[in-house]
C-alpha cells in the first residue's frame, strides 16, 4: 500500500488565556495568530508544523520585595509576548482530531522580571474539522521555562513559575 500525502497551508487564530503557575496572579487574556501547514500522511496521521505568536504572562502577580524592591511586595501585570514553532501531531477521528507536539518560543518584549527568553513547551487539543478548509481548535499550552526571575539558578530546591495557556481558534486552510 502506497501513502498518499496531501500538503496544504493555512492560517490559525484565536483566543487565549494564560497563567503563571506557582505564584499568586489572575489570568491574562490574550490572542493568538500564526500560519500553519498540513501534511497528511494519511486517513488517520497527520503533521502539522506552525508559526505563531501569542500574547501570554498574567496580571496581578505578586512579587516578593525581596527580589523586586521597587514593587514593594505588591502586584503587577506581567505581559509575555512569543513567536513560537510547534510541530503538532493531529490524530483524525474522522471529523474529530487530537492533537499533541511541543513548540519552542523566543520572547519578543523585556519584561525586568523574566528570567528566560527562550520557553519550550507540550502541546496538547481537540478540534473539529466543520469543512475540508476551516476547523475549530481547543488546546492546552504548558511551558517548562522559569519565567519569573525571582529564585536563585539551582532548580533543585526552587519553585518554577511556567506559563500555562488556554486556546481556543479557528484554522483556515488554503487549497
Amino acid at each position: 500500500m502506497q501513502a498518499q500525502t496531501n500538503f496544504k497551508t493555512g492560517l490559525r487564530g484565536g483566543f487565549n488565556m494564560s497563567y503563571i503557575e506557582d505564584v499568586e496572579s489572575t489570568g491574562r487574556a490574550g490572542f493568538y495568530a500564526g500560519a500553519v501547514g498540513t501534511i497528511n500522511f494519511g486517513k488517520f496521521y497527520t503533521m502539522q508544523p506552525e508559526l505563531n505568536f501569542t500574547t501570554q504572562g498574567a496580571k496581578d502577580v505578586w512579587l516578593s520585595a525581596d527580589y523586586f524592591p521597587e514593587t514593594q511586595g505588591g502586584k503587577t501585570d506581567v505581559p509575555l509576548n512569543y513567536l513560537g514553532f510547534a510541530l503538532m501531531n493531529k490524530f483524525n477521528l474522522q471529523s474529530f482530531f487530537l492533537q499533541a507536539g511541543p513548540s519552542f518560543e523566543i520572547l519578543l518584549n523585556n519584561s525586568r522580571y523574566t528570567r528566560n527568553k527562550f520557553d519550550f513547551n507540550l502541546n496538547m487539543g481537540l478540534g473539529y474539522d466543520i469543512t475540508d478548509y476551516l476547523s475549530v481548535e481547543g488546546r492546552y499550552k504548558i511551558g517548562v521555562a522559569d519565567v519569573i526571575n525571582d529564585d536563585s539558578f539551582i532548580y533543585i530546591f526552587q519553585q518554577v513559575n511556567y506559563n500555562s495557556v488556554f486556546q481556543v481558534g479557528m484554522i483556515y486552510k488554503f487549497d
